[in-house]
């Protein structure tokens, strides 16, 4: 899956991460039920575990989401373990990173619509927009 950097090859990989993050919430609520971890340290190993499930299965599936954002690692595993850990924060996660890309092209935000991240305005926090239209930064 080499050949990164396309419109549509880069809408593909948000896609999957999409996929996987909704995997990963539903992992998230099994684990939270089978092992019961104290307050105080639960949603770091929680965070941890899913990390390392996420972190294989892009291994295994050979997807970094970064080489389609044209990142180049020293070694393949960086690329892996980055992407796992980004999945393994969940959609909430996803969300806020969507956020901060702000003018992400309109089959992207398609994706980001998912979580309730629709565009400019949307979503269903209270923030404004500057008097030009654009969300604030």
């Amino acid at each position: 899956m080499y050949g990164y950097g396309t419109l549509s090859s880069i809408a593909v990989a948000f896609i999957a991460t999409a996929l996987l993050v909704v995997m990963v919430d539903q992992m998230t609520r099994i684990i939270k039920a089978i092992l019961p971890f104290p307050d105080k340290v639960e949603s770091v190993i929680t965070y941890i575990v899913l990390t390392g499930i996420a972190s294989v299965v892009c291994w295994q599936g050979d997807f970094d989401l970064f080489r389609y954002l044209d990142f180049t690692w020293q070694y393949p595993w960086e690329g892996w373990l980055l992407t796992g850990t980004l999945i393994a924060g969940g959609s909430s996660l996803l969300v806020k990173q969507f956020r901060v890309v702000g003018l992400i092209p309109s089959v992207i935000s398609g994706v980001a619509s998912m979580f309730g991240y629709g565009g400019y305005g949307g979503g269903t926090d209270t923030e404004t927009t500057a008097d030009d239209g654009k969300p604030p930064i």
